[in-house]
């Protein structure tokens, strides 16, 4: 059974505050905690001075408080008060920024205020709880209307009824009933749990009245502007780097396909190579004359597929109605497998009109007729 911890919870409403009273199990109304106080105080400020986000794919780390506000100087335009990030809770971070009446509320209420030994929100209060039970989808109803779906990495925010609701749950392609937090319950998961309500803070610095009050602390701004500027300057590098290696590998490019050219049309290839090359295909395929010559490609095409591998071709001869091929292959049977092959082309006659023994294999002379 969970052990009862008496805890002086303070809320507003408008202008007007309230004190509550949670005694391990149940929310009741209270006057406050008296003149020397033992007990927690909890100040609950209200949730719409704030504005929480969810970061993608962080988790509790070293490095997850300069993620997330990695994430949100991304996502959203620089606030007046800056991004800050909860402390993280059960492998999950929360960042938030306030709103520009959040100073005005604090000073309003400074003197109530100051009984508080810890700030936060009714929807901190709730996050907290869902992270500590598990929770991947939930909902939490704030005042005024305002609500929060809670789904994996996302947080929806809207104001509206049930049908509302259902509308936005099923957008989502969400299955089953959410869970739904409220203060009450969330106070007795965090009873439960033992989960420290200090962990809860916005912030821990900025004092209102006495000393023992603590309302909001600012972290110093400066040292997140040089991290920030610091990651700003490391991305930076990087793509510079990337650019760099861009623009070489570009230029080898470059250089090898100006190689090509010149092999192909050389030294001087003009100021449009590949449209002279196009023109040098288009004379190949009519023959040279465009006028029924040797299909040079269909040539090619079908030595590719029956030559033997490994076949060497020393020279290819071409005239109107025949052309000549030398080369060398390996032995006697890859000629005779090769020639073979060769009798199947319908395209073109192939004659075998020499074959003598050299180093290294045998010299052969091929003429192709076209057969018309």
């Amino acid at each position: 059974m969970a052990s009862k911890k008496i805890i002086h919870i303070l809320t507003f409403k408008g202008n007007e505050h309230q004190w509550m009273l949670f005694d391990g199990e149940t929310l009741s109304g209270s006057q406050g905690p008296a003149e020397k106080n033992r007990n927690p105080v909890i100040a609950l400020l209200p949730d719409p001075l704030f504005f929480f986000f969810k970061p993608r794919g962080v988790t509790k780390s070293r490095h997850a408080k300069s993620a997330t506000l990695m994430q949100m100087n991304y996502s959203f335009p620089m606030q007046d008060t800056g991004f800050n990030v909860l402390r993280p809770s059960g492998g999950a971070v929360l960042g938030y920024t306030s709103h520009d009446l959040l100073d005005r509320f604090l000073d309003r209420h400074r003197e109530v205020l100051s009984k508080a030994t810890v700030l936060t929100t009714d929807f901190v209060v709730c996050w907290r709880a869902a992270i500590s039970e598990g929770l991947s989808v939930w909902n939490w109803k704030g005042q005024g209307g305002m609500r929060i779906l809670a789904s994996g990495d996302e947080f929806t925010y809207f104001r509206g009824s049930e049908d509302e609701f259902s509308s936005r749950f099923d957008r989502l392609g969400l299955d089953g009933t959410p869970e739904e937090i409220n203060l009450e319950a969330a106070c007795s998961i965090l009873n439960k749990n033992k989960i420290r309500w200090a962990r809860l803070n916005l912030a821990a610095g900025k004092k209102a009245g006495s000393e023992k009050g603590a309302v909001i602390d600012y972290k110093p701004f400066i040292v997140s502007a040089v991290l920030v500027s610091l990651i700003g300057l490391l991305f930076i590098v990087g793509q510079f780097h990337r650019w760099k290696q861009s623009q070489d590998k570009a230029t080898e490019w470059r250089t090898k396909l100006k190689d090509v050219y010149v092999s192909a049309l050389g030294p001087s290839p003009g100021s449009d190579p590949y449209g002279k090359i196009l023109y040098k295909l288009d004379q190949l395929k009519s023959g040279g004359t465009g006028g029924g010559g040797v299909d040079v490609l269909g040539l090619l095409a079908a030595l590719s597929q029956s030559a033997p591998v490994g076949i060497e071709i020393e020279g290819i001869n071409l005239g109107a109605d025949s052309g000549n091929i030398r080369g060398k292959v390996g032995s006697y049977e890859e000629l005779d497998t090769m020639m073979e092959k060769l009798a199947a082309n319908a395209q073109f006659n192939f004659i075998l009109e020499q074959a003598n023994n050299v180093d290294g294999g045998i010299s052969i002379s091929l003429r192709a007729e076209y057969n018309r």
